[in-house]
């Protein structure tokens, strides 16, 4: 049996300018889908994951995703990463600032 766990690792945080999330500690997950929220008026926003192998030291996996500035969410999909993942976004400036919450939805 499957099991499924999900995780805020961003809450209404409001960001100016380009943003790491948290590292989430998912090994334990065979697939990952995160989602991107955002509340009120935003800019269009780069998305993409970053996996490490310690949380220290990240390369980027997958494809970027836009956010687009008339949209309010979007996913990522992982399938294959090792323990730790976190989510990037691009795009927010001082004069166009975004509020978004993060959620990790791990499978396993």
């Amino acid at each position: 049996m499957q099991q499924t766990n999900t995780s805020v690792i961003a809450r209404r945080v409001v960001i100016d300018g380009d943003y790491a999330t948290q590292s989430y500690e998912a090994g334990w997950a065979s697939e990952a889908v995160i989602f991107v929220q955002t509340e009120g008026p935003h800019p269009d926003l780069e998305l993409a994951t970053e996996i490490s192998p310690d949380g220290i030291h990240w390369i980027r996996r997958g494809e970027a995703v836009t956010l687009k500035a008339a949209s309010a969410i979007a996913e990522l999909s992982l399938a294959t990463f090792g323990n730790w993942l976190r989510v990037t976004v691009k795009g927010a400036t001082p004069q166009q600032p975004a509020r978004i919450l993060v959620h990790v939805n791990g499978k396993g």
